[in-house]
């Protein structure tokens, strides 16, 4: 998916570079939409087709491990809106997904230790990200001109953030956990970005990624939690309906329906009020995630110390 697109003379040296040795190579491999190689006995993807809608990266391409994503593989894309990266990625390449204008979110892996140059430049749909526990460097432009971008999680681990990181990113909003006075904060407070606690939920043990991080609603002192995030991961088949501005929610043998702004919430078309209603928030739905947790029989856990929830379910 390598495009010819117009960067910074440094960044197209390092696309020229990455399509070079991809045409020079006779080790490619084609399977489905990836095109990969052999490194160091895993597997870098080295291209991905522009297909509409999520893709997901494999753990296992013909048996080895997806250890890499190559510089520039998913750049340029207009179709593809979402990327689930496994947790086996080590390195994504320098603009990995520069110039792609309909990427909305992208999970990163939590083995990365880097985010590089150019990484998500000019991503205009990019609407948040959470920078994963061990990444301790953010590189130059790695999130510029992402006029959507507005929720970024900075981790603990990151100790170095470039000056250009975020320039001509206007909207961005940092959540750190604060208690721990990290390096993120400095850096917001220096250049004028807005920052927040950060809130962290485990589901089962197993920390859950966000493009949009919790908040609190002020006024009810409640944790509002992106409902896809969480509950898609409990396993909630979620439809959104447009002609009636709601959500509609399938886990086990429930049926929920969430209105924003409701104070209650219909669950197998019984009436059940909510501590605090559901809200539209940087294009999600969040909603008080206790609420709806306890009503299909899981249990919720609020440790203030470390502003954590923990799901069991």
């Amino acid at each position: 998916m390598k495009r010819n697109i117009i960067i910074s003379a440094v960044v197209m040296s390092l696309i020229f570079t990455c399509c070079t040795a991809f045409a020079e190579g006779d080790s490619s491999v084609v399977s489905d939409i990836f095109t990969y190689t052999e490194v160091g006995g895993g597997i870098k993807i080295t291209d991905v087709k522009d297909v509409t809608g999520k893709v997901t990266v494999p753990e296992e391409l013909d048996g080895k491990t997806v250890v890499e994503l190559d510089e520039g593989v998913f750049g340029g894309s207009s179709n593809i809106t979402e990327v689930d990266m496994p947790d086996t990625i080590r390195k994504i390449g320098a603009t990995c997904f520069a110039y792609s204008t309909s990427i909305k979110s992208v999970r990163l892996s939590k083995a990365l230790k880097a985010i590089p140059n150019g990484a998500f430049n000019r991503c205009e749909s990019l609407i948040g990200i959470t920078i994963p526990y061990g990444v301790t460097t953010i590189g130059s432009m790695a999130f510029a001109s992402c006029p959507s971008l507005s929720s970024v999680s900075v981790a603990t681990t990151v100790n170095s953030i470039a000056e250009d990181t975020f320039s001509d990113s206007p909207n961005v909003k940092f959540y750190c956990k604060l208690s721990d006075e990290p390096y993120g904060v400095t850096y917001a407070q220096k250049h004028g970005i807005d920052y927040e606690n950060l809130i962290t939920v485990y589901l089962n043990g197993n920390e859950v990624d966000f493009d949009q991080a919790p908040i609190t609603d002020t006024e009810r002192y409640r944790t509002l939690v992106p409902l896809r995030s969480v509950l898609e991961d409990m396993g909630a088949e979620i439809e959104w309906y447009n002609d009636m501005n709601y959500a509609g929610l399938n886990i086990g043998d429930f049926r929920i329906l969430i209105k924003p702004y409701s104070e209650f919430m219909r669950v197998n078309d019984e009436t059940v009020f909510l501590s605090s209603p559901a809200i539209e928030y940087n294009e999600r739905i969040l909603l008080p995630i206790r609420d709806v947790v306890q009503v299909v029989g899981g249990r919720v856990v609020w440790d203030e110390y470390s502003t954590s929830i923990s799901i069991t379910y």
